[in-house]
């Protein structure tokens, strides 16, 4: 009887063991999918950020080109160095506020679909923009 019991205590001993590496990598998944989640909504809320820089940089240089009577010129409007860096300091702070990481660069530019935002958070590529015809025009 006493092998048997013995056994028991083993076998009992073995699934616990077993239970415990089965929590711990379930723990270990749950925290990696929470950091992916994470990183992402940082990512998406760097991108609209910067992306809301380069719609005022857009609207303001309609402005200016109405108020001059002249022909707005977006492309370099948006290509100017303060806007991109403006773009820059939006998105690192709403990426920081998310959990993200600082953004190290953005790229803006103005094409036959519109005004496209670019960046790079984590090795994952976001990017957001809007409609704007005047790009289409040059």
């Amino acid at each position: 009887m006493k092998g048997d019991r013995g056994q028991a205590l083993v076998f009992v001993a073995l699934l616990l063991a077993i239970a415990a590496a089965v929590i711990s990598g379930l723990r270990l998944s749950q925290d990696a999918i929470l950091a992916r989640a994470r990183t992402s909504r940082a990512g998406e809320a760097a991108v609209e950020a910067a992306t809301a820089i380069a719609a005022d940089a857009y609207v303001a240089e309609l402005r200016r080109a109405a108020l001059a009577a002249a022909a707005p010129d977006v492309a370099n409007a948006l290509a100017a160095p303060a806007v991109r860096e403006d773009a820059r300091i939006a998105a690192s702070d709403l990426s920081v506020r998310n959990g993200g990481h600082v953004v190290d660069d953005v790229t803006i530019t103005c094409g036959a679909n519109g005004v496209e935002v670019v960046l790079m958070l984590d090795r994952v590529r976001y990017q957001a923009g809007f409609k704007a015809d005047e790009c289409s025009r040059r």
